[in-house]
């Protein structure tokens, strides 16, 4: 069998996702977005209502699957099968998109290898590695020569529901089929009726699972909890960024001259609509609403870029095409990219060294406490933390993490005394007197206290520890304290 056959060529990609992806299935519990993500699918598995009993500022699709991997090694593992099928069903899209397979194939390659190192990181178990799948599934179902639009939405909705700005994705869609449906203003009329009707499936579909959600959490009496903390509160978050918190709307000004440039650029497609091929004009579409998503609340984490990275892998091919406006296209939106991760100050992680810190790890040349010390030098202290809480508790007592380290529940399988999980939620939302009264309600056994936060105070607390509280035990800057009045 040669290697130009499709069956082969597919299958060797589809090996080369998984060698790349196999060394993250290793990696320590590190990162502090998975952390929360873990422990808040802990608590679902124990029982507790999201966003009532534990808390979070993202719709709720992505607890869920953390919620059935239950450790960081199964929640990779979810995610190295789910993007290996993701990226299958992008190599269908990229087929239909590019018409002939040696563009098809550069595609598949640059998305194969940028979604799987860790780069921009692709080997996280993020909310945006996650909805590419359901994005391309809406898309395939939504291009095909009978297009199916209801359950093309119900797969946009499952992105939106992992996370909001997949619904600019969507966007680009529902701008392509106006300007598919209206090539000329003489078809006007025969047009708006098909339009409408495919506007309305889309939608239908899309409403499904929020409103199924929706009935879910006012039967057990948190609908209003429900829709603040997935949807309004990230009103403010993706909108705004001021020093790594969101403090209200600080960058609208520049949300309205994203939102300009976006109208700027969909305009310009529209009328360039009879020199470019209908399918290169939905890539650029794309590329532009997922750029405009990926950056909707200015944030420079490399895996926000994860967004655009299908319809960038499809510009790439496109540069091999021979009409000269579409690699004119290409190269300028290329621009258009690397002006905005300059712009923004993205920042992207090494990849040389991650492997080879792995393989050093794999063939035994370094222990596994050096090795998981290269991810974070908090990970030691996380661990030797976990160990301590794992022989002086049990497993139904609550602890409480005063700090950003949210592995430290997920490793130790431990809840938290209160809804949050992290500092942050409770400075950024002001719940230090929830948090006070859920302690005081439940004085868990033992309490960490990070010292090596800055410019966090939390008055109550200490005055709380200082009565209930002594310091047995200090792990680096995390500091162990055993209740002492029963």
């Amino acid at each position: 069998m040669k290697i130009n056959q499709k069956p082969i060529f597919i299958i060797l990609i589809l090996l080369g996702v998984f060698f790349l992806r196999l060394p993250s299935l290793f990696e320590p519990y590190w990162y502090g977005d998975e952390g929360i993500y873990l422990t808040i699918g802990q608590a679902l598995r124990k029982g507790l209502l999201l966003y009532r009993d534990a808390y979070d500022n993202k719709p709720p699709i992505l607890y869920l699957l953390a919620a059935a991997s239950g450790s960081v090694f199964w929640f990779r593992a979810l995610l190295l099968a789910w993007m290996m099928g993701t990226t299958f069903f992008f190599y269908k899209l990229a087929q239909k998109l590019l018409r002939e397979e040696i563009k098809a194939r550069v595609a598949l390659l640059v998305f194969a290898l940028l979604s799987s190192l860790p780069l921009i990181e692709g080997n996280i178990a993020n909310a945006e590695i996650f909805f590419l799948g359901p994005i391309i599934l809406g898309l395939l179902l939504s291009l095909r020569a009978a297009p199916r639009f209801f359950p093309a939405g119900v797969l946009f909705s499952l992105a939106f529901l992992l996370k909001v700005p997949a619904v600019f994705d969507l966007g680009g869609l529902a701008v392509f089929l106006f300007i598919l449906a209206f090539p000329t203003l003489s078809v006007l009329k025969k047009s708006l009726r098909s339009l409408i009707k495919n506007y309305l499936l889309l939608s239908l579909g899309f409403i499904l699972l929020p409103l199924a959600l929706l009935l879910y959490f006012h039967l057990n009496g948190a609908a209003g909890q429900f829709i603040s903390a997935a949807f309004l509160q990230n009103i403010g978050y993706l909108s705004s960024w001021s020093a790594g918190t969101h403090s209200g709307f600080v960058t609208q000004s520049g949300l309205i001259k994203r939102g300009v440039l976006l109208l700027f650029a969909v305009t310009l497609l529209f009328l360039s609509r009879r020199r470019l091929q209908p399918e290169f004009n939905f890539i650029c579409l794309w590329f532009v609403f997922s750029l405009f998503g990926a950056t909707l609340s200015e944030r420079p984490y490399p895996h926000y870029l994860l967004q655009v990275l299908p319809p960038f892998s499809l510009l790439c091919a496109s540069l091999l095409a021979e009409k000269k406006v579409e690699k004119t296209f290409s190269i300028a939106l290329f621009l258009v990219l690397g002006a905005t991760i300059i712009f923004y100050k993205f920042y992207f992680y090494h990849t040389f060294s991650y492997y080879q810190n792995f393989l050093s790890y794999a063939i035994g040349r370094e222990t596994q406490e050096t090795y998981f010390g290269k991810f974070d030098q908090k990970v030691p202290q996380t661990y030797k933390v976990t160990e301590f809480i794992a022989e002086t508790s049990l497993p139904t007592e609550n602890i409480f993490v005063w700090g950003d380290e949210p592995y430290i529940y997920a490793l130790s399988r431990r809840l938290s005394a209160g809804r949050f999980t992290v500092a942050y939620h409770i400075v950024d939302y002001h719940k230090y007197q929830e948090t006070i009264l859920a302690l005081g309600k439940n004085p868990p056994r033992i309490i960490i206290y990070d010292r090596g936060m800055q410019g966090r105070s939390f008055p109550e607390l200490d005055s709380f520890i200082w009565q209930k509280y002594q310091k047995i035990k200090t792990v680096g800057n995390l500091e162990i304290l055993l209740r002492v009045n029963q």
